[in-house]
């Protein structure tokens, strides 16, 4: 990577000559107050244009939203505080998430083309004085990513991302921005840091190439240097999320939200946070010293520019904050309504835009059926199904022949975007987009029926408890996650295909796999094995699923989903959801009871049974209200098996059919 050495070292011998140099150096001595503007924008994500990639349209009125419109904000804000009174940045984020960044950094990648990344050509026209380099912006491979960051007008700074033989930063750490208002002299020094989570997310790229240190640490290691260095103002440009509430600092763990406990770092005076796609104007943060920070998080995909306006009063040979009779403000100028797009913005990204228009439109298959994801998070969709037969084919395909050619393949798959919908007729290239929008790989772990429970089980704490015989509706979904203090995302919960599981909600956490069955009925045992396909990020940690990060890879062909998704369809002509469409997963609330018919009305010479005969499958023991005895909090396991009284048996039967709870179902695979 000899770029991107060359920049890590000329940014350290430049820090080192800033730390040796007096502070007195730089400026003149201060006079009157300074009133000072920052500009932020966060997680773009490819949004240049106000134009959704998957809708083949506009955003509806109301949403509009990307950089371009950001761009008039900014030069109106320029305008009215005047240019050297306004700093501008970017908090990464920028080049992964739309078709348009898809087209550029995967299919005909800028490293080949040699043409100019539409986000960097986007940024330099509207002049930024500093960005951070986010996680996303590693997904398309370090080689991309020095592409990029070459092209770049502003510098792009990652100082907590290192070499990992020397520990030196693989980007500039810091950059000082110098200014000069009404005659004075102000210098602000930024200090950029990443989430660590880019080393589980995009492990594949960066292992042994670039390592990820503690965010707080690094920032208590910059500040300092840029005081040295006269600094009269210290921004962190923080791709991180406010810390959990229910988080406690942990240097050790690397972890990913830390926006809060940065801004605590004495000498910090300006956050911009980012990576959670929050909308969060203004935050201030006291510090243990008696100092103050004010954090700032801007909307996602171009949806707002924050700005933070300041008074910066003379002390001693430069500036400070001022805290008493000019508090620092914080306010969201958002994009959507009366706002136009910037000409230059427009004119850097147009190219690239109508190509990428093009590309999305190409017809590659028919569809028989629609197929909707709006219901994927809560029942087994025609939609989700289609993604894990193109993986679960993939698969098989690749391992015929070997070793694990007679294995039971499995497949995970995420719903992703509730919003999309596939038409009956015909199917496009922004179809398989809207259904698949990362980057993902395709590879196969090997795992045992004990390993596969515990991965379910793991998937289930994602619906919200419920109550017993609850109606199961779009409202179980999405439950609180307490170690990020929001609700678990869409994209962190898998279906599994290749087996028949039920989950029943009414249970705790942990103890809802209360159906775990091969697809011909037979209970899963602890030793069984399975080949299970599964995406790059899952594999990697993401999400926090247990066992696949350290299961053996019995096959990494590194091919790209939603290229075989378009593959699939071109190959086929046809997509039939007869074809591949199947229930073999649902949600109850109800507790599962034995399918045996058991006499009602038994002959004289046979007494009915008051415990189940050894051909029996025993019903749950329940508690008062008909719930079902929870464990110890373990994984679930074997139900206890009671005598329960056959007109019990038939109560039970009937009120969970009343109360609407989705009982056992067993495959329906079509064709």
């Amino acid at each position: 990577m000899p770029t991107r050495t060359r920049t890590a070292l000329i940014a350290v011998v430049a820090a080192a000559a800033l730390a040796a140099a007096p502070a007195t150096a730089a400026v003149a001595a201060p006079g009157d107050p300074i009133d000072l503007t920052l500009l932020s924008t966060t997680d773009n994500h490819g949004h240049i244009l106000n134009w959704d990639y998957f809708a083949n349209a506009p955003y509806p009125a109301g949403e509009e939203l990307g950089l371009a419109r950001a761009g008039t904000l900014i030069d109106e804000v320029r305008a009215e505080r005047g240019a050297e009174s306004v700093l501008l940045f970017d908090n990464g984020d920028a080049i992964q998430g739309t078709p348009l960044t898809y087209l550029t950094g995967m299919l005909e990648p800028v490293t080949e083309t040699g043409d100019a990344h539409p986000m960097a050509a986007a940024f330099n026209a509207l002049d930024y004085d500093a960005q951070v380099v986010g996680n996303h912006e590693y997904n398309y491979g370090l080689d991309l990513l020095d592409a990029y960051d070459a092209q770049l007008d502003a510098p792009l700074l990652g100082a907590n991302a290192v070499d990992a033989s020397t520990g030196e930063p693989t980007l500039p750490p810091t950059a000082m921005i110098e200014r000069t208002i009404d005659g004075q002299t102000v210098q602000v020094g930024v200090i950029g840091v990443v989430t660590p989570g880019v080393r589980v997310w995009d492990r594949a790229i960066v292992d042994g190439i670039v390592e990820f240190e503690d965010q707080v640490q690094t920032v208590e290691r910059y500040v300092p240097e840029l005081e040295a260095a006269g600094a009269d103002l210290v921004v962190v440009l923080a791709h991180t999320g406010f810390d959990p509430e229910s988080q406690t600092y942990d240097p050790a763990a690397l972890q990913e939200n830390l926006a809060t406990t940065v801004a605590g770092v004495p000498g910090v005076d300006v956050v911009v946070a980012g990576h959670s796609h929050q909308d969060n104007p203004e935050v201030v943060v006291e510090q243990a010293d008696g100092g103050r920070a004010i954090v700032t998080q801007p909307v996602y995909w171009g949806g707002s520019v924050s700005r933070v306006d300041l008074r910066l009063v003379p002390e001693g040979d430069g500036f400070a904050v001022d805290w008493t009779d000019a508090v620092p403000t914080g306010e969201q100028l958002y994009t959507s309504g009366d706002v136009a797009e910037h000409a230059g913005v427009v004119a850097a990204a147009q190219a690239q835009h109508d190509a990428t228009v093009e590309y999305v439109n190409t017809e590659i298959a028919t569809a028989t059926e629609t197929m909707s994801g709006a219901t994927s998070r809560y029942e087994d969709t025609a939609l989700i199904d289609f993604v894990n037969e193109v993986q679960t084919e993939t698969v098989r395909e690749a391992l015929a022949g070997g070793d694990h050619a007679d294995a039971t393949i499995l497949s995970q798959a995420s719903p992703f975007n509730r919003d999309v919908i596939v038409e009956a007729g015909p199917m496009t290239v922004r179809d398989m987009a809207a259904l698949y929008i990362y980057e993902n790989t395709l590879l196969a772990v090997e795992l045992s029926g004990a390993e596969l429970r515990d991965y379910l089980e793991w998937s289930a704490r994602y619906f919200i408890e419920q109550e017993v015989g609850a109606e199961i509706t779009a409202e179980v979904a999405g439950a609180n996650d307490p170690a990020a203090d929001r609700p678990i995302p869409d994209y962190s919960y898998d279906v599994v295909d290749g087996i028949d599981y039920t989950f029943d909600i009414s249970q705790p956490v942990g103890e809802r796999l209360v159906r775990f069955e091969h697809q011909d009925g037979t209970e899963i045992a602890d030793d069984d094995v399975f080949v299970m396909g599964i995406n790059n990020y899952r594999q990697s940690g993401g999400s926090g699923y247990p066992h696949v990060a350290d299961a053996p890879v019995v096959w990494n062909g590194l091919l790209e989903l939603r290229q075989l998704l378009i593959d699939y369809a071109l190959e086929r002509g046809t997509i039939d959801p007869a074809d591949f469409a199947d229930v073999n997963w649902t949600l109850t609330t109800t507790p599962l009871v034995d399918e045996t018919p058991v006499p009602t009305d038994p002959a004289p010479t046979e007494p009915a049974p008051t415990e189940p005969a050894p051909s029996e499958t025993a019903p749950v023991e329940t508690e008062p209200g008909g719930v079902a005895a929870p464990g110890d909090g373990g994984q679930g396991g074997s139900l206890p098996q009671t005598g329960v009284e056959p007109s019990l048996l038939v109560l039970l039967l009937g009120g969970a059919l009343i109360a609407g709870g989705a009982l056992l179902a067993r495959r329906t695979r079509k064709g």
